[in-house]
Order: C-alpha cells, then structure tokens, then sequence
C-alpha cells in the first residue's frame, strides 16, 4: 500500500474541522488528530480552541504517552485524572495541564497505524458515552478518508462520489452536534429561568408570612382581623410547603432515589377522597367537577402505588383548577385493552400546540408571561410523568387553546 506523502488539502481542511468541532462541541480544551512515525508521535491537526498548548508539528519521543498506548493497545484509552492514577501520574502531557483523555486508534486500510483522534481536558473529566461515541464515528470518517486518499483508484468518479458522500454525511453530523449544542444551551437557559422563578416563588409567600406574623403582635388587633391574617399565614405556609415538597421530589427523581411501594388499590375510593378534597377546596369558584368511573371498576383494586397515583391525579387536578376560570372539570378513569386509562378534562385556557411536546420538560411552563399570570413553578407535570413511568404507564394530553385540555395517563391493570 502506497501512503502519500502529502495529504490533500480538501482532507486537511476537513480534518481541521472535525477538531475544531469536538473541542467547541464537548467544551474541552484540546482535540487532536496524532500521527505515529518512527517511533514518535507528531500533532498533526490541533483544534483553535482557547487554553490549547499544543503546535502542528509537535513531536515527542515514545516514553509512555497516552497516544502511545493507544497505538500499541490498538483499543480506546480513557483516563480521567492522570493525577490520581498512579499509572498515569507521570505521563508527559501533565506537564501541558493535560490531566484527562479519551483516544481511539486510527487505522490505515492494511490496518498498520496512521496515529490516533483524541480530545484532552485540563481538569478532571470521566467523558460520557456521548463523548465515545463521537469520537468514534469521527475516527471512522477519518479512516475512510485513509482508504480514499491510498487508493490506486482515487481519481475514480466512483471515489469522487464517495468523498461527496462522506462530506455531505459529515455535514449531517456537524449539523446534529450543533443541534444537541442548542438544546443543551436552551436547557441552560430554563434551568436558569426556573431558579430564578422559584427563587420569586418561594420569596413571595414567605414574606407573607413574616410580615403578618409580625402583625398578629400588634396590640389591640381585633378578632376578625387576627383570624384574617391567620388565615392568610396559613394559606402561604401551604403554598411554600407545596413548592419545597416539589423541589425535593424532583431531586428524588433525578438521582433515581425514588422508591416504588406496591399496595392493593380500590379505583373507587381513590377517586371519591380527591372528589370530597377539591369539591371542599374549591367550592363556590364555579366549576362544576365531574367524577366518572364505570360501574364495571367500582370496588376494583390494582396493584400500585396508591400515594404516586394519588400524587399524578391531583398535579393534574391543580393544573386543570389553576387554568379554568369557568366550565367543568372531568376526572375519572376507564378500562381500555386491559390497561387502566385515567384521565383529567378542563375547559380551561388550553395549550398552544408548539408547546405540547414541551410541557412535561422539567422547568419548563407553556410561556413565561403564564407563569407571570399564574404563578407556580413548572414542576407538577413532570413528576406526574416521572411517576407514571416509574409505574410502568404512559401519559399524554390533547389540547386546543380556548377550549381546554384533557390529560390521560395508563397503568397495569393487575
């Protein structure tokens, strides 16, 4: 096999890319593509990346570099704290603040090594598999960029074709990275949004309460205005009480501490406490509140977790109070292919439809200007939904603005 000794610059300009890409990508200060010969390794491309000490041309002698290895091993390297681990703790590149790297070899067609792809973090970093996985399919266009340009038919319309091909597909991966870029700033920007939210969420009705508290130590206060600022500390304590016990149920479920208890469940009684509870809280608001269920589940008990299905009706029961000023609100549940299907109908504001792939997101309400009307913290639905999955269901909603939403959630019917 004839190996150029020059490689065309279409390869090296999309090389360059490809580093450039993963070190803005993967916010890390290096990414290299390496190149073995004569017992060194040489940087071939390096990234323009900020905090990047390593020059095109570079060379280090083989004396346990972690390039090195990978082309001896012809496998992946993954090292996360060179500092910690005594095999690595005296690696060359510490000297660069190189303390953590992922690499892969990369392979001439003959399978004889060009050199690696790798990306190098100052600071402790364990890389995700998302992080392996790009690394590997950029190693893989590389490697068939090896096969182009040592290929005795290179100037083939055949092979032309096939460059095209690999460009445009790496088009498609520069443009899907930049997407998941996206998201990820975007999730920044809502979990930025919701502190900042639930920051004036929790302020609001704690200052209520200090502050009337403080009054109820006024002299000469008369009755009715003491049980007035009662009723008011005691309404604002329930809010916060709500807001905390939301915080520290979504916390519970992102670090999978979530436990399931499995009871025997009676349909019936289930649905007719929460109907005594809200006809209770929100009587004289004028909403008529419609129970449903089918003489066929009266009685019928289900094995699950009666307090997480309890939890998801009533989330669902508050969002459905909180956004209907007048109508009806349903909610029961029916036997459907042998599943139980709950549901909850408003005929309140509705959600847009741009926005109902969103609203079971984590921080997330329809549109700030609602949080604004409304208040809250935008965390009700995807408990409901964490729950529901955690119970082995699924939930979804159909909804049109000004008419209303209706929530439907399945579990095992067992």
């Amino acid at each position: 096999m004839k190996i150029p000794e020059q490689m065309p610059q279409w390869m090296l300009d999309k090389w360059q890319g490809i580093a450039d890409l993963l070190a803005e990508t993967l916010s890390i200060p290096a990414a290299l593509i390496m190149r073995a010969a004569n017992q060194e390794m040489e940087v071939f491309i390096t990234s323009n990346s900020e905090n990047n000490p390593y020059q095109v041309g570079d060379k280090e002698d083989w004396h346990g570099l972690y390039c090195e290895t990978v082309i001896k091993s012809k496998e992946k390297l993954l090292v996360a704290n060179a500092l910690t681990d005594k095999d690595w703790d005296r690696n060359p590149d510490i000297e660069l603040g190189m303390v953590a790297y992922l690499g892969y070899p990369i392979f001439y067609p003959n399978k004889s090594p060009f050199g690696t792809i790798c990306i190098l973090d100052n600071k402790e970093n364990h890389f995700s598999v998302l992080h392996e996985k790009i690394l590997l399919q950029f190693k893989q266009v590389i490697e068939l960029d090896l096969a182009l340009v040592t290929s005795f038919e290179f100037q083939s319309s055949e092979m032309i074709q096939t460059i095209k091909e690999q460009q445009d597909k790496l088009k498609k991966q520069n443009k899907a990275l930049q997407i998941a870029k996206e998201k990820a700033e975007e999730g920044s920007r809502l979990k930025s949004a919701f502190l900042q939210n639930i920051s004036h969420e929790i302020r609001t009705p704690l200052n209520a309460v200090v502050g009337f508290s403080e009054l109820l130590t006024m002299p000469d206060l008369t009755d009715e205005k003491r049980d007035y600022f009662a009723s008011i500390i005691q309404k604002n304590s329930d809010q916060l009480l709500s807001i905390i016990s939301d915080i520290l149920t979504i916390s519970a479920i992102e670090t999978d501490q979530q436990k399931v208890n499995i009871e025997d469940t009676c349909l019936d009684s289930l649905l007719q406490d929460l109907e005594d509870i809200y006809r209770q809280k929100y009587d004289g608001k004028g909403i008529e509140l419609i129970k449903k269920i089918p003489e066929s589940l009266r009685g019928r008990k289900i094995k699950t977790d009666k307090t997480k299905v309890n939890q998801i009706i009533t989330n669902l029961l508050n969002n459905a109070f909180k956004f209907t000023d007048n109508g009806s609100i349903e909610f029961g549940v029916e036997l459907k292919n042998d599943v139980c299907e709950f549901f909850v109908k408003d005929s309140g504001i509705g959600i847009p439809e741009n926005m109902q792939d969103e609203i079971f997101n984590r921080f997330t309400q329809t549109n700030e200007t609602i949080s604004d009307l409304y208040g809250g913290v935008g965390l009700g639905l995807s408990i409901s939904k964490a729950f529901v999955e955690l119970l082995g269901g699924e939930i979804w909603l159909k909804s049109e603005v000004g008419r209303g939403t209706n929530f439907y959630f399945t579990l095992p019917n067992q």
